[in-house]
């Protein structure tokens, strides 16, 4: 169910979507497309549109209500009649640009500079707030990394304008970025994968030998494991039984 009005909705995510995306760090791919994930990640930073999923924008569809673009899967695509997305070369590139790393990516980052992974460019800011915004939708304690962007646009980079603070490149090579400073081990550490915690090993057995249970030992009221009734018969079950036997001696 909807939280404000169809159109007023439509208007909001119109304005985020297509008129304004790169003051929410967001821009589209050469043929019209964002992932889905990415504007939703997006609209959490506002508190008035959490509520928004899939299905909102499915629900303002069938509603009649006009959107810029349409879901495709796990895509959100530009209608034809919306235009596609232009980036044109920046004209006055800034000194430096910043990035939000994920730690796990630093030693690849060292070593083959910044390059896209299931996007087409590499989002870089002028404001630091807004490159750790970014970052920060996927990873928790991302690494501020600067881009000598003036530099390298002189080097023949080719550096577009996605909005007022938002600029898109290929890549970066890594002579053009400055690391922060960090021990070799605890890079190491950064780059290798987290391991899942392992559940404790049940004690080892030796061949030809079993773990001897009450039961074994013919213990009153002792019973087998998963028998039928085998949890309440662990609750005092052979203090019933000794009763009975005392009981008989006592006849």
């Amino acid at each position: 169910m909807l939280k404000h009005q169809p159109g007023t909705l439509a208007k909001t995510l119109d304005f985020i979507g297509r008129h304004s995306p790169g003051e929410y760090g967001l821009f589209w791919d050469p043929d019209g497309t964002m992932p889905w994930k990415e504007f939703y990640w997006a609209l959490q930073e506002d508190s008035s549109l959490r509520f928004v999923r899939e299905a909102t924008i499915r629900e303002l569809t069938l509603l009649g209500v006009e959107l810029p673009f349409l879901l495709d899967g796990s895509l959100l695509r530009l209608r034809a009649e919306a235009g596609p997305a232009v980036y044109l070369p920046a004209s006055d590139v800034p000194k430096r640009l910043y990035f939000g790393l994920r730690p796990k990516h630093l030693a690849s980052a060292r070593e083959n500079g910044l390059r896209p992974t299931r996007r087409r460019f590499v989002p870089l800011c002028e404001e630091k707030e807004l490159a750790l915004r970014i970052a920060k939708r996927t990873e928790q304690s991302p690494l501020l990394i600067e881009i000598l962007a003036e530099e390298a646009g002189r080097s023949g980079l080719s550096v577009l304008a996605a909005g007022p603070h938002l600029y898109l490149v290929e890549s970066v090579p890594a002579k053009f970025i400055i690391f922060p400073k960090i021990r070799q081990d605890l890079a190491e550490k950064l780059a290798q994968p987290a391991l899942k915690p392992k559940s404790s090993p049940s004690p080892p057995v030796a061949p030809g030998s079993f773990i001897v249970q009450p039961h074994h030992l013919g213990i009153p009221g002792a019973v087998k494991p998963g028998a039928k009734g085998s949890n309440k018969e662990a609750k005092g079950g052979w203090k019933r039984t000794g009763r009975k036997e005392r009981h008989k001696r006592d006849v």
